[in-house]
């Protein structure tokens, strides 16, 4: 497993501890999330996808592989919460800028 940038580290971290405002501080200002079929583009909408989601699943993400492909950095990860078939593997996609993210996308 290659070591996770700094960004994506203290998202994952933040995610797990429930903190919706440290995760949301790991994101650009214009990045964009592609999860569920939705798109969501700058913070305040990244802020409510955090806080939705927290709501509904209460999510706990454990990383089970990361990889740095064509500039971007492919995370396979095992989540468990409140939904069903909990546990999944799920992929996230992230992509960085000035040690943000600028673009996640979810699998």
């Amino acid at each position: 497993m290659t070591l996770l940038d700094t960004a994506i580290d203290r998202y994952f971290s933040a995610t797990n501890a429930r903190n919706n405002q440290l995760a949301a501080e790991c994101f650009d200002p214009d990045a964009s999330v592609f999860d569920e079929g939705q798109q969501l583009t700058g913070l305040e909408s990244i802020q409510h996808w955090l806080q939705q989601s927290q709501q509904k699943y209460q999510p706990l993400v454990q990383v089970l592989t990361a990889e740095h492909n064509y500039g971007e950095v492919w995370v396979k990860a095992k989540v468990s919460g409140q939904f069903q078939g909990s546990p999944i593997q799920q992929n996230y996609v992230f992509a960085l800028q000035d040690g943000k993210i600028s673009r996640l996308m979810i699998r």
